[in-house]
C-alpha cells in the first residue's frame, strides 16, 4: 500500500515540477484545475482545464478566452 502511494505521489510530483501552468482551487461548492505541459517548450502539447474559478480570476478567464476568438 505505502509503495503504491509512494509512487502516485512521485507521479504527481513529476508532473506538477514539469508543468508550465498548474492552479489547483477547491471551493466548497466545486473545485478548478488547470493544467499545461510541458515547461519548457514553445507550445503546450496538451492542456487540461476542469470546473470554474470564481470572483475576479474567473471573470480575468472568460474576458481571456471571449479575446482569443
Amino acid at each position: 500500500m505505502y509503495k503504491l502511494l509512494s509512487a502516485l505521489f512521485l507521479i504527481l510530483f513529476t508532473a506538477g515540477v514539469l508543468a508550465r501552468s498548474f492552479d489547483l482551487s477547491v471551493y466548497q461548492d466545486g473545485y478548478y484545475l488547470r493544467y499545461e505541459f510541458p515547461r519548457y517548450g514553445k507550445d503546450a502539447w496538451f492542456e487540461v482545464t476542469l470546473g470554474q474559478r470564481r470572483g475576479l480570476a474567473g471573470v480575468i478567464d472568460q474576458v481571456k478566452n471571449k479575446a482569443s476568438k
